[in-house]
């Protein structure tokens, strides 16, 4: 912007200059034409003939330049330079020789010399300041504006495109980042309140059960009491499923307990190169795999370079899964990772069955589990979930077309130099 303001500013000045300089040469060149030259003169003769007759005449001239003299000399008069006088008069050049019309010419050119210049420097000034507003201001104020009655009206669907290199066009950009920065927070926030009515949702769904249980055996009992019919044998039993029941339910507290600590988590960011990083991370699972029987497979696509995750998230994730995979692996797991547009890809899977497609399909029920026994309630899933949406990502789960189940888990990473 700064360099089209001096661009617009110097081509401004030089036509002023230009138009300014042929208006004060037209004018000079008009009062030139209107005075006499001062080199003219008046050349004067008289000369006296033989007879006593006396001669005279007179031209205007210029001085060295030649001159021929008009004389009215009778026929047969002898004529000689000896008596012949010449007189040079000077001829008047000041404005008060002029008649009054030149008078008033001569004056409104003067007077052209000295308003017109002014007039020209101000109708420039005006006309750059028009051209420069127009082509460099307002279009990015009209887009900032235009962004600014959005955020006003809560409407973040929108894009601030002005692309030019320059203040105001950095300025677009910038803005375009925070508006970017608000959608991500809101779009953070809804799945937050989101994941919360799921896990309100979840809790509802799965309490159901060990409270029937609970209301179904208070009944047997108190039927069995009515009856008489409530022996040692039968009250132990009821009692011990009782109880089974009440840990399930304590468990399940836990459960929903972790998930409201992990929540109010904090995302803190350190400078990692990959992707020696994520190779780290892998031997150091394929020594649980070893223990269990299974290989460790690991691929990634990306070179290297810096990134900023949170260790701490990243590393709960792919425990939280890989714990999953090696239940339902037959012989190996497979890490592959992916890089691209400022999200790392974290494809987890296995050699197993597979997910159900009631598993699939319960895709947004927090807490989900195909365990029938109860001690696996789907929270490494749920945590990993909650953790990966905190790390700006998402977590899917698919099948593989050979077979077998895989978590596909991404985070936005960003890049450091």
């Amino acid at each position: 912007m700064k360099s089209a303001f001096i661009w617009a500013v110097a081509v401004t000045m030089f036509l002023v200059f230009a138009a300014s300089a042929l208006t004060i040469y037209g004018c000079w060149r008009i009062q030139k034409a209107m005075l006499p030259d001062s080199r003219e003169v008046w050349l004067n003769t008289r000369t006296v003939t033989a007879d006593g007759t006396v001669l005279e005449g007179g031209q205007r001239v210029i001085l060295d330049e030649p001159a021929r003299m008009n004389m009215l000399v009778p026929a047969g008069a002898d004529v000689t330079l000896e008596n012949t006088k010449f007189i040079i008069e000077k001829i008047e050049s000041g404005f008060s020789t002029l008649r009054p019309k030149q008078q008033l010419l001569y004056r409104v050119t003067g007077l052209s010399m000295v308003v017109l210049p002014f007039v020209y420097s101000i109708t420039g000034i005006m006309l750059c300041a028009w051209w420069f507003y127009s082509r460099e201001l307002w279009p990015p104020i009209q887009v900032l504006a235009d962004a600014t009655k959005h955020i006003r009206e809560q409407d973040l669907d929108f894009m601030v495109d002005y692309h030019r290199n320059d203040e105001l066009g950095r300025l677009c950009i910038a803005f375009e980042e925070m508006r970017q920065a608000l959608y991500d927070n809101n779009r953070q926030l809804w799945n937050m309140t989101r994941q919360r009515r799921i896990l309100q949702a979840s809790v509802a769904h799965d309490l159901r059960n060990p409270i029937a249980i609970v209301e179904g055996y208070v009944e047997y009992m108190q039927q069995c009491l009515a009856d008489g019919n409530l022996g040692d044998e039968e009250l132990r039993h009821t009692l011990q499923n009782l109880a089974i029941t009440a840990k399930r339910l304590e468990h399940y507290t836990d459960t929903i307990r972790d998930l409201n600590a992990i929540e109010e988590t904090e995302t803190k960011y350190s400078v990692v190169r990959l992707p020696d990083f994520l190779r780290s991370a892998a031997e150091s699972l394929s020594l649980l795999a070893k223990q269990h029987g299974l290989e460790l497979v690991f691929h990634s696509d990306i070179s290297e370079c810096q990134v900023k995750l949170d260790e701490q998230i990243f590393y709960r994730i792919v425990e939280n899964i890989f714990s999953n995979a090696i239940r339902y692996a037959r012989s190996k797991v497979i890490f592959e990772y992916a890089l691209a547009d400022g999200m790392l890809t974290i494809s987890i899977s296995d050699d197993g069955r597979g997910f159900s497609r009631a598993m699939l399909g319960k895709k947004n029920t927090l807490l989900y589990s195909e365990d029938k026994t109860g001690e696996h309630m789907g929270l490494g899933l749920a945590t990993s979930r909650v953790l990966s949406q905190k790390h700006g990502g998402s977590l899917e789960l698919s099948n593989k077309a050979s077979g077998g189940g895989c978590v596909t888990i991404k985070l936005a990473v960003y890049k450091v130099g």
